[in-house]
């Protein structure tokens, strides 16, 4: 938890909820962070045979950890916020009761694709799903998911045939218990990611819903990202902007130019361009809704890799490391030779956006572990990159944040591979920074004086030709790779 009482006067709060962990964010008047506590939770990875990854979280475990952030804010603080906002994972979804609000079922998170099989029915209709959601036919999204659920889950059978059932994004049931007016609804952001949603008209799409059978009834109302929700029960703050996290990152920071990517790695790492793709241009890529308001929506070209943070989860899992942390910056630096890691964590996410089986090292010194996790590393830049390259406009320097990017020899290693400038912010907390931004603009968008965040590094490509061809050997042999998997 952090403390800086001298901004405490006319707060800004964020709700942060991710995959790994529940936080609360205060942001002063000037956009500076002021408090920042979090909870961890956990994810759970059932075991089964099918070779689909499945991972879920505890719904009620979420919810009680963000009513324990609210409930601990310092009095200092909290008697002096003005809004709030919500920021969650998107493509998480989770079944509950219209009329209690109980679970009932975990909460399927964004990287499951337990609904590949449905999906797979679903490709000669992928086009036409493109065309009215904007994003490609994929598992990951929230459509199969919630298909799966209604057939295979026997308390939401039961909730429908009693018409007491809810499916939504998270952001859908953390907004019914923590709002006074106990509202089911859900913004239009973390609606696209259902894959159910119309982005003309900016709602369900009749279409989709017959589909995917899926009832209307059982999904939430539609409301633009920017809007007031309703009150806080805890605090009777107003909750005025409800987003996706990524959606989120794009404000945190000055105006997206034309000819700059910002890149947010955490569990999965995003790629989001102001490049002008249209919705069909480049099938490889999403046309993502940033936000909404009443007057207005704005969208942006959007990559997506599922194996980021994920990735390294996944190798402390198979290749503990007591020390992963202290030990990443001087393995960065010291590794020069590593192997090619096929990073085919959660799947494949855009521009492949396929199965590419299982993840594996290839080449020498594969039983060093130094070497093993900055292949890991690697292979995140290497599908960062691969997703750069679909852009129309290839960009003329690159904004990164998130954990990750904390890291120096990462932000070189996407320099000297992408031969572009790599600039990284004073303040990693750009998810929270973005919907405080986004949750002022309800109360009043012209008020806001925020300070535009500076840059603490520059990373400009190396000057040493040997290290620009090694990296760049190894992403051609890791894009073959990938490509050959992929026609398989």
């Amino acid at each position: 938890m952090s403390l800086n009482n001298s901004h405490s006067s006319s707060l800004t709060m964020v709700i942060d909820q991710g995959s790994h962990a529940s936080r609360i964010a205060l942001f002063s008047e000037t956009g500076e962070l002021v408090y920042l506590t979090s909870k961890n939770i956990s994810t759970h990875s059932p075991e089964q045979t099918t070779g689909l990854s499945i991972y879920e979280h505890n719904g009620e475990e979420i919810l009680h950890s963000v009513q324990t952030l609210l409930t601990d804010i310092p009095a200092e603080f909290s008697n002096n916020i003005k809004c709030a906002g919500l920021c969650t994972q998107r493509s998480t979804v989770v079944a509950w009761h219209k009329t209690s609000g109980k679970t009932l079922s975990p909460s399927i998170s964004w990287r499951d694709t337990r609904s590949q099989p449905l999906i797979d029915t679903l490709s000669p209709s992928a086009s036409s799903i493109r065309k009215i959601t904007g994003l490609p036919l994929s598992a990951h999204y929230s459509a199969g998911k919630i298909q799966w659920l209604l057939q295979n889950n026997t308390q939401v059978k039961q909730a429908a045939k009693e018409k007491q059932l809810c499916i939504s994004p998270l952001a859908s049931y953390l907004l019914f218990h923590l709002l006074k007016e106990k509202k089911i609804l859900i913004d239009h952001s973390n609606a696209q990611r259902c894959q159910l949603f119309d982005i003309q008209s900016l709602d369900w799409s009749e279409k989709l819903l017959q589909l995917f059978q899926i009832e209307k009834e059982v999904l939430p109302d539609c409301a633009p990202v920017i809007h007031l929700y309703g009150k806080l029960k805890l605090n009777n703050i107003p909750l005025t902007a409800v987003c996706g996290d990524q959606n989120a990152v794009l404000y945190a920071y000055p105006p997206l130019l034309e000819k700059s990517a910002l890149i947010n790695i955490g569990t999965g790492a995003f790629i989001l361009s102001s490049s002008p793709e249209c919705n069909n241009k480049n099938p490889a890529l999403l046309h993502t809704l940033a936000s909404s308001s009443a007057q207005s929506v704005k969208f942006v070209t959007e990559g997506t890799v599922n194996g980021a943070g994920a990735a390294l989860s996944w190798a402390q899992e198979n290749d503990p490391c007591s020390n992963m942390i202290t030990q990443l910056p001087n393995w960065l630096k010291q590794v020069d030779s590593p192997p090619v890691f096929i990073n085919s964590i959660s799947k494949l996410g855009s521009p492949w956006w396929c199965d590419a089986g299982e993840p594996v090292f290839i080449g020498e010194n594969t039983q060093l572990q130094a070497e093993r996790y900055v292949a890991i590393i690697e292979s995140i830049l290497f599908l960062i990159y691969k997703n750069i390259q679909q852009l129309e406009m290839q960009p003329e320097k690159l904004l990164i944040s998130g954990g990750l990017s904390q890291l120096d020899s990462l932000c070189q290693k996407l320099a000297n591979l992408t031969q572009t400038k790599v600039l990284r912010f004073t303040n990693p907390e750009a998810t929270a920074r973005g919907c405080a931004w986004l949750a002022n603009q309800a109360i009043d968008k012209n008020s806001l004086s925020w300070k535009a965040l500076q840059f603490t590094d520059q990373f400009i490509t190396t000057d040493k030709p040997s290290e620009q061809k090694n990296i760049f050997d190894r992403y051609q042999h890791f894009v073959g790779e990938l490509n050959k998997r992929c026609r398989k």
